[in-house]
């Protein structure tokens, strides 16, 4: 599969803001199951951390993304 360059900033910023929403969820008192949004969290760090190792084999793309992989 081909992602576009410019694509991956934008999936970059959805995986953190989807990281930044079920964190705020997992600590909410309307969650029944803490678990399911924990195993979610961890499927979304692990897709992220892929796309990072995937990523930094172009340094020059992994210079002009990098700020992305903070959250």
């Amino acid at each position: 599969m081909q992602i576009k360059d410019d694509w991956l900033a934008t999936i970059l910023c959805a995986m953190n803001d989807a990281i930044k929403f079920n964190d705020t969820l997992r600590n909410s008192e309307t969650v029944t199951d803490v678990e399911d949004v924990e195993e979610w969290l961890m499927q979304i760090f692990e897709c992220k951390e892929y796309l990072q190792e995937e990523i930094s084999k172009n340094p020059q793309l992994m210079s002009r993304l990098e700020k992305h992989f903070k959250i």
